[in-house]
């Protein structure tokens, strides 16, 4: 009797995209709503490519420092993932810089959509 490697009970894995957004050296000081604006473009482009299918998810950090917060893309194309984010108002804008890498992970990553409702507690 063999018994598994335990390389031969990882799970599947498949190539991803992780990107990781950092504070943009030497950025300046902007006005609030101006801020407000870009930051509103930066969620907006964010949302479509989940929409779209292309980001399976995406948050920022809460510690305050230089690294503001990941994604993860469900392509594994660090060219393809650069290209989806070419028009982000806050890398546009030089408020953030982004870092992508090739990211090995068990394949069928996805996040599961939260109900707009609550669930009843009757169910």
């Amino acid at each position: 009797m063999t018994s598994e490697s335990e390389y031969e009970k990882l799970p599947e894995m498949t190539q991803y995209v992780l990107g990781l957004f950092r504070r943009a050296p030497n950025r300046a000081d902007i006005p609030e709503p101006e801020a407000d604006r870009i930051q509103e473009g930066h969620m907006g482009n964010l949302r479509r490519l989940t929409e779209l299918g292309e980001l399976i998810t995406a948050g920022p950090f809460e510690e305050e420092g230089d690294l503001r917060g990941a994604m993860i893309f469900s392509t594994g194309k660090v060219e393809r993932a650069r290209e989806l984010c070419a028009n982000d108002p806050a890398l546009r804008e030089g408020r953030l810089v982004l870092d992508l890498f090739t990211w090995f992970a068990p394949t069928g990553l996805r996040v599961v959509p939260v109900s707009s409702s609550p669930a009843s507690a009757d169910a």
